[in-house]
């Protein structure tokens, strides 16, 4: 069964850490690791997701996941490699924005590859020591984590004029691109790190905090120590 919410002690770590979307640049996050003497042993390395496409090491990326330090959300671009197994305009999409060398590997290894991520959650959350953390890929628009958790497991329901909550924290920019009044801060949750919108650096926005910087594009990546 997927665990569509994770939930992690993180005062089992010495240490948390939440990466920006890593999109194939395997590379990039180890110089940045070794940078902050990331210790793997007892260190915890979180993801906003898209681990995958636009990079060239995207099956370095995949490897991450087999690592005891490593965790993450599951993206959009993940996403795509799921339903792009069955859904052609999905595909399409994908094969456009950097998931062309997926559909090069045999169908084993992308059947393979697709049942890995669908057991990866949606979302993230993480007790510390002094205060509790959420990661989420793309937007959030329930402005109380609890109720988020409740409606992100009734999967992607299609209602007229109603974008579940499972669609927007895949798809989502509403936050970051249309903020209004509509939105405000969410409760039950100290902090949020999303991805899925390249940003020029960490912004805040409520308690939400934005950290992918593009790493394909811009040979960054965003590090944010939480404990």
């Amino acid at each position: 069964m997927v665990e569509i919410v994770k939930y992690i002690d993180g005062q089992q770590f010495s240490a948390v850490y939440i990466v920006g979307d890593l999109h194939g640049c395997y590379s990039l996050l180890m110089q940045e690791l070794k940078k902050i003497n990331f210790d793997f042993s007892n260190d915890l390395l979180i993801c906003t997701g898209d681990l995958i496409d636009r990079g060239t090491e995207n099956l370095e990326c995949v490897r991450l996941l087999e690592q005891p330090w490593f965790c993450t959300v599951r993206g959009n671009h993940e996403e795509m490699c799921i339903r792009g197994q069955y859904d052609h305009k999905i595909k399409d999409i994908h094969a456009r924005n950097g998931g062309e060398w997926f559909y090069q590997l045999s169908s084993r290894k992308q059947s393979e590859i697709s049942s890995r991520f669908q057991q990866l959650p949606l979302v993230i959350e993480v007790q510390l020591k002094n205060k509790k953390i959420g990661v989420v890929h793309a937007d959030i628009d329930i402005h109380d984590w609890n109720v988020f958790k409740v409606d992100i497991m009734q999967g992607d329901y299609k209602i007229s004029g109603v974008t579940s909550a499972y669609n927007n924290a895949l798809w989502g920019r509403g936050r970051i691109r249309s903020y209004s009044d509509a939105y405000d801060v969410v409760s039950n949750i100290d902090e949020i790190y999303l991805g899925h919108t390249i940003v020029k650096e960490h912004i805040q926005i409520d308690n939400c905090h934005y950290i992918d910087v593009g790493s394909s594009f811009t040979k960054k990546l965003c590090l944010i120590k939480v404990q």
